[in-house]
């Protein structure tokens, strides 16, 4: 059985003066929370924002927020994001809360925090995978920039073979690097691969950001086919994104299924 503790934080800042944000606010709001955590928690700043200054270990954090995002805020309007934590990160709950009450500098300057509301506490697994109800049609909807690369290219050809197969690295990275135990594909999803047919309806998206390149695809895929066994590390994934940048709110995914939605898991 693989498992990993989820915790996920909603956060609301107050705009207490006009001001100007990027349609890309993901890119700010890592910026800012950074700063914050670093002064505010420097120890914590170092185990969760710096892995080692390794590529290959992931955050154990990845933030929401709008995409695209409004670009003229009034006195008196808020923006809503959300903190998901991973594994171990998920002890520094409070700290990460502590940064968001001291964010309000740089380009989120005159803003307050008005409301954090922790919306779960749990541990994924897959355990009772088996046992899920026949699924063959599955949407996966990209809601802000998701980078996915074939041969050093962004690509919008998601077939569901590189869906699963970038989703797996990313779930083993987490769960390698903060879980408690090495993730393990089961033996039944690697010897009996379905065959999944893919629609595709995706378009790519370049632009800088505060001197960070965006460079993604948008828009949804569907799957045909029997996809029941992997519900468990789709839903998984929907939580820690997929892609790169995840910390800047990139490889944010929703998706529905045959007969019901992804709540239903």
């Amino acid at each position: 059985m693989n498992c990993i503790n989820l915790t996920k934080l909603r956060f609301s800042l107050l705009f207490t003066k006009s001001a100007q944000q990027s349609q890309f606010i993901g890119n700010t709001l890592r910026g800012s929370l950074g700063s914050a955590l670093a002064k505010t928690h420097p120890n914590i700043y170092q185990k969760i924002f710096k892995t080692d200054a390794e590529e290959s270990i992931p955050n154990p954090f990845v933030i929401s927020a709008p995409y695209p995002n409004k670009r003229e805020y009034q006195r008196g309007d808020e923006l809503h994001f959300h903190v998901t934590l991973f594994g171990v990160a998920c002890a520094f709950e409070e700290e990460i809360i502590d940064a968001a009450t001291a964010m309000s500098s740089g380009k989120l300057l005159n803003t307050r925090l008005v409301e954090c509301e922790q919306i779960y506490n749990r541990k994924w697994s897959d355990e009772g995978a088996d046992s899920i109800l026949y699924c063959d049609r599955l949407t996966i909807n990209f809601l802000t920039p998701t980078e996915i690369f074939v041969k050093k290219e962004i690509t919008t050809q998601i077939d569901f073979s590189l869906f699963i197969d970038r989703l797996f690295a990313r779930i083993s990275a987490i769960i390698d690097n903060y879980g408690e135990s090495e993730f393990i594909i089961p033996y039944n999803l690697i010897t009996k691969k379905p065959f999944v047919e893919a629609k595709s309806d995706l378009r790519r998206v370049i632009f800088q950001t505060n001197n960070q390149p965006i460079n993604g695809i948008l828009g949804k895929v569907e799957y045909f086919g029997d996809i029941t066994r992997y519900l468990p590390y789709i839903d998984l994934g929907s939580q820690m994104h997929i892609g790169k940048k995840t910390t800047r709110s990139c490889g944010e995914y929703v998706f529905e299924i045959q007969g019901g939605r992804s709540d239903d898991l």
